[in-house]
């Protein structure tokens, strides 16, 4: 299945990289590759995340990874992250 980053999630991602880079860049190079091979796994099992509990949306799921929750959207052709940040933090969808 196609996966997308939308540029909401793209621009997530690229704060969480510049935020951790401050005191350790290697640290942040890993964290980005964790991240995204989490979400080359939804390739297989778009699924195996959980229902995002402020929706209630079977299409829209979420995957953990250390503290950054990764939302995305199912759909029948492709898998659409939009958006990567703190699990701390409220996201309104």
């Amino acid at each position: 299945m196609k996966i997308r980053f939308l540029i909401s999630a793209m621009e997530d991602m690229r704060s969480i990289k510049a935020y951790i880079a401050r005191d350790n860049p290697e640290a942040a190079v890993r964290m980005i590759k964790r991240i995204k091979a989490a979400v080359k796994h939804l390739g297989e099992f778009p699924n195996s995340g959980r229902i995002i509990p402020e929706s209630n949306i079977p299409q829209l799921r979420e995957i953990i990874v250390s503290n950054y929750r990764i939302m995305y959207q199912v759909s029948e052709s492709a898998i659409n992250v939009f958006a990567v940040y703190e699990g701390h933090r409220l996201h309104s969808l």
